[in-house]
């Protein structure tokens, strides 16, 4: 009973911060259904419009992070829940204050069992030759003690059992204001989880933008080749230099990469679409994406336990081991087995925290490993691109003597070209792994 009027109490402290009623008003607490609801008012505009959304011509990547960043709704959610934590905090707090140095004070001694004692106790005396007690006032003062001594005890129990539940209040508020704590730390943790994991999320999609923009571009040139392939077969046939097969096989290449260049060009525009809704932008497909400049270098890895100490998850695992501690130590068991049920909860969450850290380890090794090889891949493009570039260096001072046809010049040329875009792409994507090690080292391990 002791403990259900203590939780009650807790209960009415966590209460005390009060949410915003879901009821339509304080005379009616009953909720509302849709067919309840007033239908001759006009919806705020607020629940029906976007907003205004900004129009822009140009796109780089440092003003898609600003956006990102300062207009995120579970940023601005997370914020609020922090305001709200420390509301609550400070409610708490004040009722602590009210319940310090509250008590009821117990009655100390008791009266004599019987009318002798009592005398002797008040150092009194009865002259038994002049004056003689009736002989009903001992029995009387016997009963009339006996009631006051049980209204005593009485009285010092209910004070006694209260006293108790005022403290076990205490206790429950102490422990109210740890898990407020702990939260309070959750949600900061949170929120630069979220920024982190916002900023990796546009930049990613940044990135995937600016290259499929860079294979349109290539598929292009390529549809070009491709088309200078079919006029020469068509002009080759007439001079009987071909056959109708091999003017039917050209054609066949130009529409399969028409196709696949229609392809890339819906898979940009659905890309930029999505980033102008996710950043409250004008969508206009015409927008021009800037290039990130970046040029790849080795990564160095970190110790290992020194990102898990800086992990957002490892912190929060470390916060639920606190909480547990203090839910034990500041929790009155009833028995033996509310105590080893409360022991196993804070087991759990030692487990808990050490199963998570294994498993970060393991994200870590990836992490760095990916970035290696997207490091090696970009080394090994630019060493290819070289090579292409010796190559067309060559060819071309073949052409120069006239050993090669403009054609054939013209078709290395787009060999160089596409090798071009291939060591753009694998720095684009050596990037990428760059920022989830960035990432991962502020906290943020996937």
């Amino acid at each position: 009973m002791k403990r259900k009027l203590a939780a009650f109490t807790l209960s009415l402290a966590l209460l005390a911060g009060g949410p915003v009623s879901a009821f339509a008003a304080d005379s009616d607490n009953t909720t509302k259904s849709g067919n309840a609801a007033s239908t001759d008012k006009d919806l705020r505009s607020s629940f029906v419009e976007s907003g205004n959304l900004i129009s822009i011509k140009h796109l780089d990547l440092d003003t898609v992070l600003d956006l990102a960043l300062n207009n995120s709704y579970n940023l601005s959610l997370l914020e609020m829940k922090l305001t709200a934590l420390r509301q609550n905090e400070d409610n708490l707090e004040e009722q602590g204050e009210q319940l310090e140095g509250a008590g009821i004070p117990n009655i100390s001694g008791s009266l004599p069992g019987t009318l002798e004692e009592f005398l002797e106790e008040y150092g009194l005396s009865i002259d038994d030759e002049t004056t003689e007690l009736p002989d009903w006032l001992e029995p009387a003062f016997e009963s009339g003690s006996g009631m006051v001594n049980g209204i005593v005890q009485g009285y010092n129990g209910i004070a006694s059992m209260l006293n108790q539940q005022i403290q076990s209040s205490r206790e429950q508020l102490e422990l109210g204001l740890d898990q407020i704590g702990v939260e309070k730390s959750n949600t900061l943790i949170d929120l630069e989880k979220a920024r982190t994991g916002a900023k990796l999320q546009i930049t990613s999609q940044y990135v995937q933008l600016l290259s499929l923009d860079k294979q349109i571009e290539l598929g292009e040139k390529y549809l070009g080749v491709l088309n200078g392939d079919y006029n020469r077969a068509v002009v080759m046939q007439r001079e009987a230099m071909a056959t109708n097969e091999d003017v039917t096989a050209a054609q066949r290449l130009v529409d399969d990469q028409q196709e696949q260049l229609d392809t890339l060009r819906d898979n940009y525009q659905l890309a930029l679409i999505q980033m102008c809704y996710d950043l409250g932008l004008v969508y206009d497909p015409e927008i021009m994406l800037r290039d990130i400049p970046y040029t790849p270098e080795s990564i160095t890895r970190k110790d290992t336990e020194d990102l898990l100490e800086n992990s957002y998850d490892m912190k929060q695992k470390w916060n639920a081991i606190v909480l547990a501690n203090k839910q034990e130590k500041h929790t009155s068991a009833a028995n033996e087995h509310e105590e080893d049920y409360l022991d196993t909860m804070t087991r759990i969450a030692e487990e808990q925290a050490e199963q998570t850290r294994v498993e970060l380890s393991k994200k870590i090794s990836k992490t760095y490993s990916d970035a290696n090889t997207a490091y090696k891949a970009y080394q090994n493009a630019a060493k290819d691109l070289t090579e292409v570039q010796q190559d067309y260096a060559n060819m071309e001072v073949r052409f120069e003597n006239g050993l090669v046809s403009r054609y054939d010049f013209n078709k290395y040329g787009f060999r160089l070209t596409q090798q071009e875009l291939a060591l753009d792409l694998t720095r684009l994507q050596t990037y990428m792994a760059a920022q989830a090690v960035e990432a991962m080292e502020e906290g943020l391990i996937n």
